[in-house]
């Protein structure tokens, strides 16, 4: 019998990212936001009371130290990223979507659990959650793992004076219980939408305290005095205008964590514990960090609105939503930054970006899925590198269209051309993403390259937009053949050849002997200094 060991409770939340984007607004996706991290960091930690069991963190099991971590800067310690303090009240975790705690028995951990279920479906209503319990048995093993999977329809009230069987104007699903003025109408709202918009509200004024509330003023510098951007548009430059956004995964994090554990697997539960969050605290410390620096690096405005928002940042995961030009930048500053400290396992943490730009009014769940698309498209790559070799990755796309379907299929159309040549087939590949990040031949290589392109086209005079339309439709004549596309190619300067290709002064990457596959950077390096003219009227 094993009621009376120590039992592990988890909770995990599924399907954080849909939650945060099933209401289309800007101020609703903050306080969605707001509200996870909210629940799980505090309220829940809170809620654990004195019920934990209390655990000794092990002295020879160092942190990093806290003087590096933005949320230091908060003299409140209950919001710190602590592991000691957390352990010696039972609790293992509580970032990353996840919360983690030790009760002394099996009865102790389910009234926590029932306990807990209410206020998730108080806090977090609609949410997806997992719950297991397991028994630690001799300190050393755990076995019998229960699992329990629950969502909890939020509640809703049908006030009399809504429209009958009024349905939430904004989810499209629920039951409208409240309305509100927005652009001089009404507009009939459920009571979840209301609750992420009061939290919203309360984000803005500077009084939540998630991770972004809580790190605010080093995300969001006041010094700047910067305006808050009240809709997607205002981060875009107005409407019409484009915006990117941003999401970063760590890249085999899963495995190291694992390799990690394994160094002192047989030490007891406690301290393998321990040890495994010594990673994590140090990857979510290096995260906080390097964004703060590369927030800082790319985005130098002092005055208008702030052209960027934060819609989610933990663990290794970053939801950044920006303006279209500083997309690319910010991307590359953020690389760098993560790759100047080392995590706990003495390795750098490479991230996976996917990158999609479009119109302010584009979908925005839409854009986040392409987003992850593009994403995992870029650890393709990731996986695909000799161990040495491995780096953080980049994949983006340009979303002119109203409509943009599959990334892969779309590229096999659009950017992959095959036709006969004296009864020989020749493909040419009219893009090489996805890529690295850093390096010449990477991301950052093609931002130096693209550099003098977007000077050229700020300072351009008549005579030299006649000469941009030339290499801006260098792409229809590459896709209409090598030769074409060589023949256009010649007729640009030999400074713009030479800035387009990278020094090699080639349109086209040779082929491997045995596949006849051309490949050019070319028109990736055009797309990027394109991206600034874009929403440009008459352009």
């Amino acid at each position: 019998m094993t009621e009376n060991y120590p039992h592990k409770l988890k909770i995990s939340l599924k399907r954080v990212q849909t939650f945060i984007f099933e209401v289309p607004k800007l101020k609703a996706m903050l306080g969605a936001n707001a509200m996870l991290g909210e629940t799980m960091r505090n309220v829940l930690a809170e809620l654990i009371g004195n019920s934990g069991q209390r655990l000794d963190w092990p002295d020879d099991i160092l942190l990093t130290p806290a003087t590096c971590d933005p949320l230091t800067d908060k003299t409140d310690t209950t919001f710190h990223d602590d592991p000691k303090a957390l352990y010696s009240r039972g609790i293992l975790a509580r970032d990353g979507g996840h919360f983690i705690a030790v009760f002394p028995t099996e009865q102790a951990a389910i009234d926590f659990q029932e306990k807990a279920e209410q206020k998730l479906a108080e806090m977090l209503p609609g949410v997806l959650y997992e719950i297991n319990i397991s028994p630690i048995a001799d300190g050393q093993e755990e076995k019998q793992e229960k699992k329990q999977q629950t969502v909890r329809p939020p509640t809703e009230t049908q006030l009399l004076q809504l429209p009958v069987l009024q349905v939430c104007m904004e989810t499209g699903a629920q039951p409208a219980s409240n309305s509100i003025k927005a652009d001089e109408q009404i507009r009939y709202i459920a009571q979840s939408v209301q609750q992420r918009m009061d939290k919203g509200a309360e984000f803005h004024a500077g009084r939540t305290q998630d991770i972004i509330g809580l790190i605010a003023e080093r995300l969001y510098p006041s010094e700047r005095k910067l305006k808050i951007p009240k809709d997607l548009a205002d981060i875009a430059g107005g409407v019409g205008k484009y915006l990117a956004l941003i999401h970063a995964d760590g890249n085999g994090i899963g495995l190291r964590y694992t390799e990690w554990k394994k160094t002192v697997e047989k030490r007891d539960f406690v301290y393998r514990e321990a040890h495994g969050e010594s990673f994590y605290h140090s990857m979510r410390v290096v995260v906080r960090k390097s964004v703060v620096a590369a927030l800082s690096k790319t985005f130098t405005d002092s005055n208008g609105i702030r052209p960027y928002e934060i819609l989610m940042l933990g663990g290794d995961d970053l939801l950044l939503v920006c303006r279209a030009d500083k997309a690319l930048l910010f991307a590359h500053a953020y690389v760098q930054e993560l790759h100047k400290y080392p995590l706990a396992d003495n390795k750098k943490l490479d991230v996976a970006l996917g990158v999609v730009v479009a119109q302010s009014s584009y979908p925005i769940h839409r854009l986040h899925e392409l987003a992850e698309s593009l994403a995992s498209s870029a650890k393709r790559l990731y996986r695909s590198m000799n161990e040495d070799e491995k780096t953080s990755v980049i994949d983006w796309q340009i979303v002119t269209q109203s409509w943009f379907p599959d990334v892969a299929a779309v590229r096999r159309q659009s950017e992959r051309i095959t036709y006969a040549v004296n009864g020989n087939e020749e493909t040419l590949l009219l893009t090489q993403r996805p890529y690295c990040v850093l390096g010449n031949n990477g991301l950052e290589g093609l931002l130096k390259s693209a550099k003098p392109l977007e000077k050229k086209q700020k300072d351009a005079s008549a005579d030299d937009q006649t000469a941009r339309s030339a290499w801006r439709g260098l792409r229809a004549a590459c896709e209409q053949g090598r030769l074409t596309g060589d023949m256009a190619f010649a007729r640009l300067s030999s400074a713009i050849r030479e800035t387009l290709s990278g020094s090699s002064g080639a349109l086209w990457q040779p082929p491997d002997k045995e596949v006849p596959v051309y490949q050019t950077r070319v028109l990736d390096v055009i797309d990027i200094a394109e991206i600034s003219r874009l929403g440009v009227k008459n352009d």
